[in-house]
């Protein structure tokens, strides 16, 4: 791949010079990269200039965003994410689109594109997959597993990929979530967090509303909802009945166990993209929008401790957390909340519908909404500053832009 084919600036400049797609924003404005998902691909936008770089709709970031993977023909390429510069491109065995990257950015698995749901008909028989080394200092190896499989996460050493694997393999109706070794190709249960083999493993079906890396890049945490009737494992066990309709599945990377921690009632009644979740070095916040109430839990005990409450809004959710505050943007309402209490420290409307929230490494706060995203102050939610990123679909990430 070529820089010109990575590269794609509003008006045919130069990510280098003075073209821009809008016009400049004061100097005194802090200079950040905004990374978002758009109509048209992933794109990075310079806060100041607002000048965009962007890539295919293929494309997977690494954990710390410094670098991009996405395939070209017949080839895995690593690009720098700030410049676009090519930092490696190997041959690759045939594949559609590159689907998992490892927390080190040392392993990639490829494959086919998710499919827009993954239950009915018509599913797969098999699975393919290539595991391949953006640096090409390993080959890269295809595995063939009978069943219907996706990768969710490498684990932290590379050694295995965590799958889920849809039964009946062809017209399914439910998943469980199992671990492939990338040294005997076999795939076996996760360990319980005690780090036990799990004798019955459990299978679900419901909708992932999302999935955040914790701050250690050693943990997964993915909000699961409408999970009705939902038993796992440890209650297949006990033979007991909970009746959970949403929970937080926790997976840890460095030791391979999974756990789920169960979210109390009204959590996975309301629409899913009404639920919002953030996880902080010390605890895990999740957010129900069409009830208000918020939880915390502390990321040892894996327990729910404190429960707030916030205005009750129906509408998309998304939570991110700063150094001082938990910042909550969910329909109409934009709430700021104090990480141990779970008070509402201020409430202020959100400036368009919430398209994503994120909080850059200075501690800047940004919304994502039609069109493009928002700088707020942190302190009371008001607007600071606009930047356009056409076709915006969702705000991913906030980075400081080098050299600036």
């Amino acid at each position: 791949m070529e820089r010109r084919d990575f590269l794609k600036i509003c008006g045919g400049t130069a990510l280098v010079g003075v073209g821009a797609c809008a016009g400049p924003v004061t100097q005194k404005e802090p200079a950040h990269l905004l990374y978002a998902d758009t109509t048209s691909g992933l794109a990075a936008v310079e806060t100041r200039s607002g000048r965009s770089l962007a890539n295919s709709p293929a494309t997977v970031p690494a954990a710390d965003w410094t670098r991009l993977f996405t395939l070209s023909g017949n080839s895995l390429v690593a690009v720098d994410a700030v410049t676009g510069r090519t930092i490696s491109s190997i041959g690759v065995p045939p594949s559609k689109a590159v689907r998992v990257v490892s927390p080190d950015g040392a392993l990639a698995a490829l494959g086919d594109p998710a499919p827009a749901t993954p239950y009915g008909s018509p599913g797969r028989r098999t699975t393919r997959l290539v595991i391949a080394d953006p640096s090409g200092r390993r080959e890269a190896t295809v595995v063939e597993l009978d069943g219907n499989y996706e990768p969710d996460s490498f684990s932290a050493e590379g050694g295995a990929l965590f799958v889920l694997q849809y039964l009946p393999s062809t017209a399914p109706e439910a998943y469980r979530v199992r671990m492939l070794d990338l040294t005997s190709r076999e795939v076996g249960p996760v360990l319980s967090r005690e780090k036990t083999p799990v004798a019955e493993e459990e299978t679900m079906r419901g909708e992932s509303r999302l999935a955040v890396l914790s701050p250690g890049r050693d943990r997964l945490y993915t909000l699961y909802t409408h999970q009705a009737n939902h038993l796992h494992s440890r209650d297949l066990v006990a033979g007991r009945s909970t009746g959970v309709h949403a929970f937080v599945h926790v997976l840890s990377l460095t030791e391979r166990w999974a756990y789920c921690l169960d979210l109390p009632e009204p959590f996975g009644h309301g629409p899913a993209e009404g639920h919002a979740i953030a996880v902080s070095a010390d605890d895990v916040y999740v957010f129900d929008g069409a009830s208000g109430r918020l939880v915390r839990a502390g990321v040892q005990e894996l327990a729910i401790g404190e429960v707030g409450a916030l205005l009750a809004s129906p509408g998309p959710a998304f939570a991110a957390v700063s150094a001082g505050a938990l910042h909550v943007a969910a329909g109409g309402s934009l709430s700021a909340v104090d990480l141990d209490s779970l008070s509402v420290l201020h409430t202020a409307r959100t400036p368009g519908r919430p398209r994503g929230l994120a909080v850059g490494p200075d501690g800047s706060l940004y919304a994502g909404v039609d069109g493009g995203a928002v700088r707020l102050d942190a302190r009371d939610g008001r607007e600071l500053a606009r930047v356009p990123v056409p076709g915006l679909t969702l705000l991913r990430h906030v980075a400081a832009q080098p050299g600036v």
